[in-house]
């Protein structure tokens, strides 16, 4: 008899999606295209979501023979992992460049010897793998619920209209095509993305295909609020003339000037250990026979090509 499948926890697909550069970058997004370019990015999201599991459940329905090119996978993960190392270990260096006035580019690399450290002494079990998965969901999810909450006891609703109406109007209005610019950008992205994941999230379905798509629209649910959350946070840090070396550091600028120093150092350590803990959670698991080789392992080619790409970006900015 064939064993009954085991239940796929939704919370592990949810915290797949969840970064901390996923704050920043939203940051960046809101000021370039306005408030509610944070909308048109949770539009994005949900077709995309939408096209890619009508894709992959159209092609398991019919049996399509869609070969797998083994070349085209790796190139795909290559820049899956580049990209996670490059947005996350920048974060990282914002974080030390602003609690202790680091240089930027020199920051990243205590945060690279970490993680290296990490790939090649952390246990490769399946226990701890799901734990890191847990710890990355409850760490983001509080960030996601605190946060926006803090920051609006801080600035009262009606001041930061009045500060975005009268100071920051550019905010308010932007052209309709540049956001339509922007849910394009983003949807190609998000559906690449979440092509990768496709397998995965038609499994959810398996065996009963209500209940399962009900936790996937219970998940997508709750990314989309994360988005909104994070998207609101910025939106009061662009009120406070803040100046920054980098338009991603206003979130962080913004705790800095709502928070006493210690509640700032604290928040600037909980936000790098959840990076890091995001870091960790990208490390592919090797053998144990290869532990002698594994600095010369492609993954770790990638943390070492992200470190550079990090140094590089920063001296030019």
């Amino acid at each position: 008899m064939m064993k009954p499948l085991k239940p796929l926890n939704i919370t592990y697909l949810i915290s797949s999606w969840l970064s901390i550069s996923m704050i920043f970058i939203i940051g960046e997004v809101v000021i370039r295209f306005g408030v509610f370019s944070s909308l048109i990015i949770v539009c994005a999201f949900i077709l995309a979501f939408v096209a890619s599991f009508a894709l992959q459940k159209f092609i398991a329905l019919y049996s399509l023979g869609i070969k797998k090119s083994p070349i085209l996978g790796q190139v795909i993960l290559a820049i899956r992992f580049l990209e996670i190392y490059v947005l996350h270990l920048f974060v990282c260096g914002l974080i030390f460049h602003t609690l202790f006035q680091m240089n930027i580019y020199i920051s990243v690399i205590p945060t690279s010897i970490i993680l290296l450290v990490c790939a090649i002494y952390l246990p490769k079990g399946e226990k701890l793998h799901l734990s890191i998965k847990d710890t990355r969901f409850v760490l983001i999810s509080g960030l996601a619920i605190i946060l926006p909450t803090y920051i609006y006891l801080q600035k009262g609703l009606e001041s930061l209209y009045h500060n975005l109406l009268y100071y920051q109007p550019h905010v308010l209005n932007h052209d309709s095509k540049h956001l339509w610019l922007l849910l394009l950008g983003a949807f190609f992205i998000f559906f690449s993305k979440l092509l990768l994941q496709g397998e995965a999230i038609v499994n959810y379905t398996n065996p009963n295909v209500k209940k399962g798509i009900g936790k996937l629209l219970i998940a997508v649910f709750i990314f989309c609020a994360f988005i909104l959350a994070f998207a609101t946070m910025n939106i009061v840090a662009i009120t406070q003339n803040l100046h920054a070396s980098h338009a991603n550091e206003l979130f962080i600028l913004l705790i800095e000037k709502l928070s006493p120093s210690v509640v700032f150092k604290i928040f600037c350590l909980i936000l790098y250990f959840v990076t890091l803990v995001i870091l960790i959670d990208t490390l592919p698991s090797t053998d144990k026979g290869t532990k002698r080789n594994k600095i010369f392992n492609a993954s770790f080619v990638l943390i070492w090509l992200s470190v550079f790409i990090c140094v590089v970006q920063n001296k030019s900015a």
